[in-house]
């Protein structure tokens, strides 16, 4: 790997499909640059928090792929992404930047944050890449959790119609007592360099998906104020070319604050991914 197929990561069609500006990479360290568009905001123009950790992972990954010198054919992916939100950007331009901490054998492990242009802090991440040349079998498909049928409540429309959830493709299929179903269709401007659904687009889709069993449980009242507190989300393998499905349940809550769980399945129970969501929903008083 080299800084020219680093530069090159940051240019993959998910990273298009966001509309990444400027990029610029050294040795170990990655700045990205992201100008606000409508397509990348949540009602109100806040920038959406899959964007944000999107941004945190893909600053992460081009970090790694600057140092790694490794020859092909190779598998090079993220394999955990761990976010916390400090704070929401409302129609601002964003920056990520990513430093590896340290390089291993086979992993490398990447400190990213992203902030608007003025250097407020958004979010910050850990970010561990992996790069290997071993060939691995192909994993072991997993019972789909339970969530079936197609109930949705009637504000689920205008949450799913938000400009970055329907842009990115992702679809609402069940909402109902703390559980979430929700399918993402494969389109190619949402993909990698290898033709699979891009990790930062399954991040954002176990971000919705949290979000979604929480507010399962939620009546929308005037007032609220509603967040992602933090994310956790490990890459197992993204098929290529294939759909996946995030079933999310919600595991407690304390008062507003909702732990959650969520696993992407590909369409023959293959895990592509799974994590953690904290959700904080605030009912006015």
């Amino acid at each position: 790997m080299s800084i020219s197929i680093a530069q090159a990561a940051a240019q993959e069609p998910y990273c298009k499909f966001l509309g990444v500006g400027e990029v610029t990479v050294g040795p170990g360290r990655a700045r990205l640059e992201l100008p606000f568009r409508d397509e990348v905001s949540n009602p109100g123009r806040q920038v959406h928090g899959g964007v944000v950790s999107s941004m945190l992972g893909i600053a992460g990954r081009v970090a790694a792929l600057s140092q790694d010198e490794i020859a092909d054919p190779c598998s090079a992916s993220t394999i955990e992404l761990n976010v916390t939100y400090l704070s929401s950007a409302v129609g601002e331009d964003i920056v990520a930047e990513g430093k590896v901490l340290r390089r291993g054998k086979e992993l490398s492990h990447v400190r990213s944050e992203v902030t608007n242009r003025e250097g407020k802090p958004l979010g910050v991440a850990m970010v561990i890449f992996r790069t290997v040349t071993d060939p691995e079998a192909k994993l072991a498909p997993i019972e789909r959790p339970e969530s079936e049928g197609h109930e949705l409540p009637p504000f689920a429309r205008s949450l799913g119609g938000s400009n970055y959830i329907s842009a990115a493709g992702i679809k609402f299929e069940n909402m109902k007592d703390g559980r979430a179903r929700l399918l993402l269709p494969y389109r190619n401007e949402i993909s990698n360099a290898l033709g699979a659904l891009h990790e930062g687009v399954l991040g954002a889709l176990v971000d919705t998906a949290g979000a979604m069993s929480a507010w399962s449980l939620v009546k929308p009242a005037p007032g609220m104020r509603v967040s992602t507190v933090s994310i956790d989300v490990n890459f197992c393998e993204p098929p290529a070319g294939q759909d996946v499905t995030a079933y999310a349940k919600m595991i407690t809550r304390r008062k507003e604050i909702f732990f959650n769980r969520v696993e992407v399945l590909a369409p023959d129970g293959t895990p592509v991914a799974f994590g953690s969501v904290i959700y904080r929903i605030v009912l006015p008083e």
